[in-house]
């Protein structure tokens, strides 16, 4: 599948094959490729919990709105975090750096002072906001990984974030969550949608027709 069919194909979809199920291969796979996805300073804020055990998926039926459907066929539904202590990883991304040769060992301290130092200077609220852009952006990326490989999603942003965290053992204090990412096989087509025409989203060198 070419990029732009993966872009034009992606659709949210309701419903998915509860007789499909995605192999754990091939969605490590698929979560590998999105993991290229860009971050700030390659700090790769993001954090996955997988969900494909039925069990565990039900625990998600009274805390995701209208949402469960999807949630309850999807072969699998991944909580998707920002975490807000990525530092903790600095050391583990530079060794894999010097490890793929991308980085000489010879400036490993250099580099992880200066991150630190980096980090250490940011409030609390622009960890935040930096490390749900990347997040986003791995987001995104995976669900045009899986449109690709044949396989549909359906993107939720309107759960209980406080219960998801407390029912799957998730850290509240360093974790945000960012949405739910249910994927399967679509079983119902998606609902049509459209978008605005550029005229009402882009404008060229200033912002002030932006007021229009």
């Amino acid at each position: 599948m070419q990029l732009v069919d993966a872009i034009q194909q992606r659709k949210t979809i309701k419903l998915f094959n509860p007789n499909v199920k995605i192999p754990r291969a091939e969605l490590a796979e698929m979560l590998t490729l999105a993991q290229l996805a860009p971050s700030k300073a390659n700090l790769q804020p993001w954090r996955f919990v997988v969900i494909d055990d039925p069990i565990q998926k039900a625990k998600l039926e009274n805390i995701v709105a209208f949402n469960y459907p999807p949630c309850e066929s999807a072969s699998a539904v991944i909580i998707i975090l920002a975490d807000l202590q990525y530092h903790r990883l600095l050391e583990k991304i530079l060794d894999r750096s010097i490890e793929k040769g991308c980085l000489n060992e010879a400036f490993k301290q250099r580099n992880l002072d200066f991150l630190t130092s980096t980090h250490n200077a940011l409030t609390e609220q622009e960890i935040r906001d930096q490390v749900l852009i990347d997040t986003s952006l791995a987001s995104m990326q995976l669900m045009l990984i899986a449109k690709d490989k044949g396989y549909d999603t359906h993107a939720i942003g309107i759960f209980d974030k406080s219960e998801v965290l407390a029912h799957f053992d998730i850290d509240a204090n360093r974790f945000a969550p960012v949405m739910l990412l249910a994927i399967g096989k679509a079983a119902v087509p998606p609902l049509p949608s459209a978008r605005l025409t550029l005229d009402n989203t882009v404008v060229w060198n200033s912002g002030m027709a932006l007021l229009k």
